[in-house]
């Protein structure tokens, strides 16, 4: 490709974690003077344009995705009954997606949206692969694994392109026959396209994920994408503005969308921990029974949707499910970090938060739902002190990054060749 102006289309199929910064790439590359277009979900449709971004359609909402795949996820296998029911309920999205990504120089997808490649295959697109937890096989960490640098680390990542393919081949190898592409098979290859290897980005910094030097040219660990400017001060309702500003800095405790009876258990006895604990804190859960609460609950205060890069500046310590880029955000605001993993890259940075010695051992609460009194004793020791140092080693450094502009001068390099 030339080098100029590119037409960049992102497919932006996952949760809040997963759009945003897609959103935020978008901003550096529109600054370029490229165009750039992102496709979504409604839910996603106000953020996408608030940034000036071009918003496009795709069937589908959030919280179903997270119901499949993070709600109702246990053990690896279930991933993939998991993406088939929710792709059977969206039969127009690789149509929809496959009509955003005609005409553009470069289509990105991640672990949610591969099927993408189908469309780039079709229209002559460059494919880019963005995930946000290791996919590329290294002995040095796994998904599934405490270990570090051991063999079977890289063993566990021999599930994975085969499971893709599994995929392509059961939902959407009729769509490529109906449009003259060869059928995908268990050998075929996401991770080249006509024959070249395929970008790939890792939008998050390498300091929690350390780029493997075996992996090649094509891959990047960039630093996460975030707008490296301070976000704008957010008109927050009164109420909350008096509870930040009424005694000593509250802790931040979220548990992103994921619904289920599990959940609402989890959020109550945490909920009933901070209320024993008496500790000011700032709680957002959409299943948390207030009358579980006794006596005084002034400590406490709900909210909804609020943007984490603000709040997390006003906050003592976080604790949440450790979804990529909320974990960035409170690292970046250099707050001590609890995670409670339910699914996924959920566990890898609950694990390295630890091990950089920003937050306690997380609480896997998947298989055995913790009690009131092990959850106290970990926000106890969150708060203790004992993290702030490691937190704050983490915050200069991810600080110091700027994902977006890394990003930015990677794919005008990797493609104006």
């Amino acid at each position: 490709m030339k080098r100029g102006f590119m037409k960049i289309t992102a497919i932006g199929i996952g949760t809040r974690g997963d759009v945003q910064p897609l959103v935020e790439l978008g901003v550096e590359m529109k600054r370029r003077g490229h165009d750039y277009r992102v496709a979504s979900f409604e839910d996603f449709k106000p953020m996408i344009i608030d940034k000036g971004l071009e918003y496009i359609h795709l069937d589908g909402k959030a919280e179903r995705l997270t119901q499949y795949l993070i709600t109702e996820y246990v053990k690896p296998a279930d991933f993939l009954p998991g993406y088939r029911k929710f792709y059977e309920e969206i039969p127009r999205v690789l149509d929809q997606i496959a009509d955003a990504v005609k005409g553009s120089d470069v289509a990105m997808y991640g672990i949610c949206s591969f099927f993408t490649r189908s469309a780039c295959d079709l229209y002559n697109v460059t494919a880019v692969r963005v995930f946000f937890s290791p996919f590329d096989m290294t002995n040095q960490y796994s998904l599934y694994s405490d270990r570090r640098d051991s063999i079977f680390n890289g063993l566990s990542y021999l599930s994975q392109e085969p499971a893709m393919n599994l995929l392509t081949k059961q939902l959407f190898n009729d769509w490529r026959v109906e449009h003259g592409l060869p059928r995908w098979s268990m050998f075929s290859d996401y991770r080249k396209q006509n024959g070249n290897k395929v970008l790939t980005f890792y939008p998050v910094s390498p300091y929690l994920m350390a780029p493997d030097p075996k992996w090649g040219k094509h891959i990047h660990v960039t630093g996460y994408w975030y707008q490296t400017e301070e976000s704008v001060d957010l008109e927050a309702e009164e109420k909350l503005k008096k509870f930040l500003d009424d005694g000593d800095l509250p802790i931040f405790i979220g548990f992103g969308g994921a619904v289920s009876a599990e959940m609402k258990e989890l959020q109550n006895r945490t909920l009933q921990a901070v209320s024993n604990m008496k500790v000011r804190t700032i709680f957002q859960g959409n299943q948390i029974d207030t009358s579980l609460i006794k006596g005084d609950c002034s400590n406490i205060y709900q909210i909804g949707k609020v943007p984490y890069d603000w709040l997390f500046n006003k906050v003592r310590a976080v604790v949440h499910h450790g979804g990529c880029t909320t974990n960035g955000l409170g690292l970046r605001a250099g707050k001590p970090t609890l995670i409670m993993p339910l699914a996924l890259d959920q566990y890898f940075y609950g694990r390295r938060v630890h091990e950089l010695n920003a937050g306690p051992e997380p609480i896997y609460v998947r298989f055995k739902l913790p009690s009131i009194e092990k959850i106290q004793s970990s926000i106890e020791d969150l708060i203790s002190g004992k993290y702030d140092d490691g937190a704050k080693v983490a915050s200069r450094v991810l600080i110091s990054e700027n994902g977006c502009k890394t990003a930015g001068d990677i794919l005008e390099n990797a493609l104006w060749q």
